[in-house]
């Protein structure tokens, strides 16, 4: 079988959570060949992780897909009508298919944000998955979602109840073997264990002005020995980033710390009191897993998908609460209490295998044949 990925989709360096999905799904089948499989794979640039075509597995650069009205145009016309003629099915790993293709399909969506949360990826984004979601959702392809919480929403908004849907969950392994040596500390002037840390931050998915209202709350009544730091991770790109990030850079304690590198991103997590992952919605969470693999102690909503991955490794609080946040935080600094998520996370990490979810995605695309 000869399949092709649309990853036209991914901006590497930028889409923190799909360039993880893509990249540990796809990779392994590009560094190992699976019996009796070949590869396209479209992307808009070549990922870091490219070392070149193999026999089984090729690129091809459309670069115009950059732009969204060009991706439109290839996912939507060219793809299906020239590109895919002498491939037998299509994996699309980012939210939509090709509505005119007589091929099968395999398309995983990762949330219902078209249509729960239409500001957070911009409405004619959102107005194009709304529309494109369901068409290209036919009954003879098939839906990967990566949480239960997901998968429920998608049969309740897009009325899809008749459609085959795999639940394959992402994981969070991918950082465990990077180390930069703590180094992150001395440049952001941190001490371990005297700071939280919060990723993804400058989106109002995120939740940003409870939960800085909850670091400033928390602040006002802990003694000395407490962590008083909050480090913000997260690329500032649009006036909405900018508007969070001047209010959060006038709070004492706030630190800043922009896009870092995931040599960076692991040390920062391996010495961080606690990560605050308190979203309003997330289709699956990545930085939770992160947190537990590497002894981060983690506090998350009690919301959507994040009890699904958290498991009993987490510190649940009410996401529009401020108080029960900076609640959360005082008893997550007790050593005992922290010590105890600690390894109530670890175990509930080892139900999560990146490996594991891309063989059951390759076993998702083979059965398409059948």
């Amino acid at each position: 079988m000869r399949y092709a990925i649309n990853a036209l989709f991914v901006r590497w360096g930028i889409n923190a959570g799909t360039e993880t999905y893509v990249t540990n799904i796809v990779r392994p089948w590009y560094e190992n060949q699976p019996s009796g499989c070949e590869f396209i794979f479209y992307c808009n640039q070549l990922p870091p992780w490219w070392k070149g075509d193999r026999p089984w597995f090729r690129a091809v650069i459309l670069q115009r897909a950059k732009r969204v009205g060009w991706r439109i145009f290839y996912e939507q016309l060219w793809l299906p009508l020239v590109g895919l003629a002498s491939c037998d099915a299509l994996f699309a790993p980012g939210y939509v298919g090709s509505a005119l293709l007589k091929k099968r399909q395999v398309i995983t969506v990762h949330d219902a944000f078209a249509w729960l949360y239409p500001g957070e990826i911009g409405h004619l984004r959102s107005l194009y998955w709304r529309v494109f979601i369901p068409l290209s959702l036919r009954s003879r392809n098939s839906l990967i979602t990566v949480s239960a919480s997901t998968a429920a929403d998608l049969k309740r908004l897009c009325h899809i109840d008749h459609q085959q849907i795999h639940v394959i969950h992402e994981a969070g392994s991918h950082l465990s073997a990077m180390n930069e040596g703590g180094a992150i500390l001395e440049r952001l002037g941190l001490e371990a264990g005297k700071y939280f840390h919060c990723v993804g931050f400058f989106k109002k998915i995120k939740n940003p002005y409870t939960i800085l209202k909850a670091y400033r709350a928390y602040c006002a009544t802990i003694g000395n020995n407490s962590p008083n730091k909050l480090v913000l991770v997260g690329h500032v790109g649009n006036d909405v980033g900018r508007e969070i990030a001047e209010y959060a850079s006038k709070i004492p304690g706030v630190i800043l710390a922009g896009r870092l590198p995931d040599a960076s991103l692991s040390d920062l997590y391996r010495n961080s009191a606690a990560l605050i992952f308190a979203s309003l919605y997330e289709g699956f969470g990545i930085p939770i897993l992160e947190a537990q693999e590497l002894g981060c102690p983690v506090v998350t909503s009690q919301s959507s998908s994040m009890p699904e991955v958290a498991g009993d490794g987490a510190l649940f609080v009410d996401q529009n609460s401020a108080s029960e946040i900076a609640t959360a935080l005082s008893k997550i600094s007790e050593k005992a209490e922290a010590e105890a998520l600690v390894n109530k996370g670890k175990l509930n990490y080892e139900k999560f295998s990146w490996q594991e979810a891309s063989n059951m995605t390759l076993d998702v695309l083979r059965r398409l044949k059948r």
